[in-house]
């Protein structure tokens, strides 16, 4: 029988591996249980850390995002008030004000500007010289923050556009004419408005700067009366197609009209027909260029979007809002007026655009300046002055008749022009974000 040997240290004792080499197996696979669970923990945090830092700045993004949109929304006020007539009262908190902002200088102040605070219009601090201030016409308590009541600074802030235009040193303002090669310029036209607003949500803050005018009009104009009939013509009637002042005084009429208040280009006939007949009897006076009366069937009647220089959609948005409607409202009428059938007036005062779709009867002491459009008859019977253009597009063939009293009617391409677009509201030219 053979004697059993001890085994030796570098024998195995489970499935042949040496003890020492066991146990630093073990710890090695402790150290690694640590570190993945250290790890796990790490990335645990980094997730919930990331989260909470996403969170806030996606809550950032909705309050600057929320800035811009309060900022639009004072831009949106400003350019509504500028639309409004003088005049034109709102009731803020159980109390009625005068909503219209505009300068009331003409031509226009170059130091006159207008602000917007955060407070009931007569809470906010008195104007004073060229600086008109307001206040908001938002009510509820829960108000826009597109100004801070307690900072004048940023207040929402309206001003005439300036440049130096001839390299003074001092800035002109800046007048919009579509019909100039640049169209901003210093002498023509209509200011342009600098609206500037700060939009406030939470710590958030967004400028914006926007540059407006009201919608233009260039009249397409042919004569100082222009029908698609005949033209009746009896008593004491003045028509005179020269291009007469803005600032002609009521009641002028030929021969004291021209030249005393012509301008130096623009005259156009007295009257334009399509081809009917101007019957002319009584003490009628009627002066134009080239020719006194144009009755050539080629003649065109152009219709109201052709006339005030518009498309069609632009018409119906323009009508889609008149200042008046009815013959009978009383009081001076400014702005747009908008009749549909026939409007009869006994005595009237009124500027901008007078649109009937049926037939115009004038009786008493009547004057317009700026444009009248009748599609159906013109009948005047009454004092009547009216200084800017007649279309009458007539009914039966008859356009305008003149039966009795007095009338004068004197072109002019101010008066349309200057009337119309003050009847119209604002639209943006330009707008962009600039640093507070």
């Amino acid at each position: 029988m053979h004697a059993t040997s001890k085994p030796s240290k570098m024998e195995t004792t489970r499935r042949g591996r040496p003890p020492a080499l066991l146990r630093n197996e073990e710890g090695m696979a402790l150290a690694v249980t640590v570190i993945l669970l250290l790890s796990l923990g790490a990335m645990a945090l980094t997730a919930v850390l990331v989260g909470g830092t996403d969170f806030l700045i996606a809550g950032q993004q909705r309050s600057y995002s929320a800035a811009l949109d309060v900022a639009e929304a004072g831009v949106a006020e400003a350019l509504n008030r500028m639309s409004l007539r003088p005049g034109t009262t709102v009731n803020v908190g159980g109390v009625n004000v005068d909503a219209s902002i505009e300068d009331p200088s003409s031509p226009p102040d170059p130091n006159w500007q207008a602000r917007i605070f955060l407070t009931p219009p007569g809470s906010a601090p008195p104007s004073s010289g060229s600086l008109f201030n307001t206040g908001t016409v938002q009510t509820g308590s829960d108000l826009l923050e597109y100004a801070d009541p307690s900072d004048p600074t940023q207040a929402v802030l309206i001003e005439h556009k300036k440049r130096d235009f001839d390299g003074d040193g001092i800035p002109e303002v800046v007048l919009y004419s579509a019909g100039r090669i640049p169209p901003e310029n210093p002498f023509e036209g209509q200011p342009v408005e600098v609206i500037t607003v700060t939009g406030h949500r939470g710590t958030a803050r967004r400028t914006v700067q926007v540059e407006a005018i009201r919608f233009p009009i260039y009249p397409n104009i042919s004569a100082a009366l222009s029908t698609d009939g005949t033209v009746d013509l009896r008593g004491n009637i003045t028509i005179c197609g020269h291009n007469h002042r803005i600032d002609t005084p009521e009641g002028t009429a030929l021969p004291q009209c021209s030249p005393n208040w012509d301008e130096p280009n623009g005259n156009l006939p007295a009257v334009m027909t399509t081809g009917y007949e101007v019957e002319r009897r009584g003490s009628t006076d009627l002066l134009g260029s080239p020719v006194v009366t144009d009755t050539s069937s080629t003649n065109p009647f152009y219709s109201l979007a052709e006339a005030l220089g518009v498309t069609e959609s632009e018409l119906q948005d323009i009508l889609s809002s008149p200042d008046h409607t009815s013959d009978n409202e009383g009081g001076n009428y400014r702005g747009i007026t908008y009749i549909q059938g026939d409007a009869r007036f006994n005595g009237m005062d009124g500027e901008g655009l007078l649109y009937v779709t049926g037939d115009l009867t004038l009786r008493g002491n009547f004057s317009w300046v700026g444009l009248i459009y009748v599609e159906g008859k013109f009948v005047n019977t009454g004092n009547t002055w009216i200084l800017g253009a007649v279309l009458a597009r007539g009914e039966m063939h008859v356009a305008v008749n003149f039966g009795a009293g007095s009338a004068a009617i004197l072109y002019s391409r101010d008066a349309l022009e200057r009337t119309l677009t003050r009847s119209m509201r604002y639209v943006t030219l330009a707008w962009k974000e600039i640093t507070p």
